[in-house]
């Protein structure tokens, strides 16, 4: 009985080792994909907006805040009309609509969707976007310091902004 057990123990112990050391070796979430494409012009203005992950994301923490205001800091994959680039004030509607004097972003209106099969949020805007007119889509890292971050599903949170631009046709 008493070996059964500590051979039981030995391998349990080295399961949990290599679980913990396969977890250590994984990175942050990150982008590989989107459509449109980084700085895609003529793009259909009825057409949703995806970012493919590097590996499966924790659909809550992909959600946009429809129901609050815009100044709200729960967003995680949102939508601004304009062309803007990180680091910047004027990106994040948290922190520049706090400001006074500074022009705030606006934000689309839109709901999220996440299909865990292919690791794809969708960001599809509530009504269709201007002809065109410059878009900035943003999926949140956590490196600009604001804590608001998508993540995968074991919680650890994408490291870095992801911000894509595209032009309506």
């Amino acid at each position: 009985m008493r070996k059964t057990l500590l051979l039981f123990t030995t391998m349990a112990l080295a399961l949990l080792f290599a679980a913990g050391m396969a977890w250590a070796a994984t990175g942050a979430p990150t982008v590989v994909s989107t459509v449109p494409p980084n700085g895609a012009t003529g793009v259909d203005p009825n057409a949703n907006i995806t970012a493919t992950f590097s590996e499966a994301m924790n659909p809550k923490s992909l959600q946009i805040c429809n129901h609050c205001t815009f100044t709200s800091s729960s967003k995680t994959f949102y939508l601004l009309k304009g062309n803007f680039t990180a680091p910047s004030e004027t990106k994040n509607p948290p922190r520049s609509c706090t400001t006074i004097g500074t022009r705030c972003p606006d934000p689309i209106p839109a709901t999220v969707s996440y299909n865990a099969g292919t690791n794809t949020a969708t960001l599809n805007p509530t009504s269709t976007l201007q002809p065109g007119t410059e878009y900035t889509a943003v999926v949140e890292g956590t490196a600009d310091g604001d804590k608001v971050a998508v993540k995968d599903t074991g919680g650890t949170p994408m490291a870095t902004d992801y911000i894509f631009h595209f032009k309506t046709a």
